[in-house]
């Protein structure tokens, strides 16, 4: 008899829930099961996928579909050919398979009690090609002493730091970020490590403005609901702005601070109904960066991590709130009404 598990479903429009008869995924001979202690709420991706407001070229799969992108578990089971995992060790971006079982589809599927991932180096010395390979760059090896919280974490500030340097932040560029959620205020941080001369942040909640100044130790805020961000910013321009909300007016409104040659980059998730952008309301003499898929991520982990070890990030400083799985409903409702920064799933101790 297949053994089950609770994992989140979304089983149509704004209609998110536990479920327990998910079929817990049997690892076939270079997979091994990973247990799941916490997954991050996404505050763009998830809440799309939730409203239906994800497109399908984002990954949207059809309801009842499984939940999460940001999980973090260790291994308890490995294949018969695994070679360099062994049991106890952790990773994040638990994966489950295409076509779940009992009718559920994946989008991502980290929000359940276990999770995927592969022995790739194994499956390479045994003459696999790189599009054989299961989960390819869809999961990540953390040091077995690596918290689990941060490990949630991990993923959307490797994210960001990949966001910051393929949009041409650097030593001495002037950067404008328009939303101080946890991907905006990370993406700030990443920023002033990366030499930026000047971090502007422009948000409309006045708490994670003041965030980003204690966090990413921005140069400036502007609150957009008390000021006029033109008269703010007083003429001053940029070389690079970013939309890290999600909507194409805000790409629109960040290009017209950019000095000539500048970056606009759209990272923030837009959505279905939101994927046009009228590139003759960009300024003039200025480029357009698309980055709605992250890209480069897993190729920064591993920095990322030392930084987390080294201090130089906390993760904690990019949530707000850890809440059990039951409570997923809650957390979503707080990341609608903005009354948590970011918060964990809580899903095994």
């Amino acid at each position: 008899m297949t053994k089950t598990m609770k994992a989140v479903a979304v089983t149509g429009p704004n209609k998110v829930k536990i479920v327990h008869d998910v079929p817990v995924p049997e690892c076939t001979d270079y997979e091994v099961l990973l247990k799941i202690h916490y997954c991050g709420f996404c505050n763009g991706s998830d809440l799309n996928i939730i409203r239906g407001t994800l497109s399908e070229e984002e990954g949207m799969q059809p309801y009842p579909t499984i939940l999460g992108h940001e999980g973090t578990g260790e291994v308890v089971d490995v294949g018969k050919k695994v070679r360099y995992i062994k049991k106890g060790d952790r990773f994040i971006h638990n994966n489950l398979r295409p076509d779940v079982g009992n009718g559920y589809s994946k989008t991502y599927g980290g929000m359940a009690e276990y999770g995927l991932a592969a022995d790739h180096k194994a499956m390479l010395e045994d003459g696999f090609t790189t599009g054989e390979l299961p989960f390819y760059k869809k999961f990540h090896q953390v040091p077995r002493d690596f918290d689990f919280k941060h490990g949630a974490m991990l993923l959307s500030l490797s994210e960001s730091l990949s966001a910051a340097r393929n949009f041409g932040v650097g030593p001495g560029k002037d950067v404008l970020i328009f939303g101080a959620g946890p991907m905006g205020t990370a993406v700030a941080t990443y920023c002033r490590m990366l030499g930026a001369a000047s971090v502007v942040m422009v948000d409309g909640q006045e708490d994670r403005l003041e965030n980003a100044v204690r966090v990413a130790k921005v140069c400036g805020t502007v609150n957009f609901l008390k000021q006029d961000v033109s008269g703010a910013l007083a003429g001053k321009l940029f070389d690079v702005a970013i939309d890290a909300v999600g909507l194409s007016s805000v790409v629109i409104q960040a290009s017209q601070y950019l000095k000539p040659y500048g970056v606009v980059g759209s990272m923030g998730v837009l959505k279905n109904n939101d994927l046009l952008v009228d590139v003759s309301r960009l300024k003039n003499n200025t480029r357009l960066h698309m980055l709605n898929f992250p890209y480069g991520e897993y190729d920064v982990m591993d920095e990322n991590i030392r930084y987390i070890q080294e201090g130089k990030v906390r993760p904690e400083d990019y949530y707000s709130h850890i809440l059990p799985l039951e409570e997923i409903e809650k957390a979503m409702d707080m990341v609608i009404r903005r009354e948590a920064l970011k918060v964990l799933l809580k899903i095994a101790e």
